[in-house]
């Protein structure tokens, strides 16, 4: 949106229009608590991407993430859904435990999505790297379709 702004967890979901290079997208931002991941599947329908924000510095979380990752690709109504994968917090030093995008891909089994359109990017919600790119290659894919 051009700002930094303070955030806060999820809580619920939150609905927005966003264009991007002329694609207008229909954004629902999914709390992620475990209350909260059973009524997820009431936003599948219609859904072409799914874009999951994985937080590279909290490597703990990382299996809990494949876990609930295996679930969305076996939805039927997810089975033709884009997944753009965005690995956060990339500037923070590697000294301090952040993973690469090679690493999260690894521990989210990115690699075994074999009917899968997917793409990792290493991103920055602070600075924007890596945002466009991935934005990018959502735009593109849609448009081939």
């Amino acid at each position: 949106m051009g700002a930094v702004v303070a955030s806060a967890p999820t809580v619920g979901s939150n609905h927005e229009i966003y264009e991007y290079k002329g694609v207008r997208f229909g954004l629902i931002d999914l709390g992620g608590q475990s209350s909260l991941r059973a009524t997820w599947n009431q936003y599948f329908a219609d859904t072409a991407a799914i874009i999951l924000v994985i937080d590279s510095n909290d490597a703990a979380r990382l299996a809990l993430a494949k876990a609930e990752l295996q679930k969305l690709v076996k939805a039927e109504e997810l089975r033709t859904a884009l997944l753009l994968v965005l690995a956060n917090k990339q500037d923070l030093p590697a000294a301090e435990g952040r993973l690469t995008p090679a690493q999260v891909s690894e521990g989210l089994g990115l690699t075994d999505l074999r009917e899968r359109e997917w793409q990792i990017m290493g991103c920055s919600a602070l600075t924007g790297t890596g945002l466009v790119e991935g934005m990018d290659w959502l735009v593109t894919k849609l448009e081939q379709r």
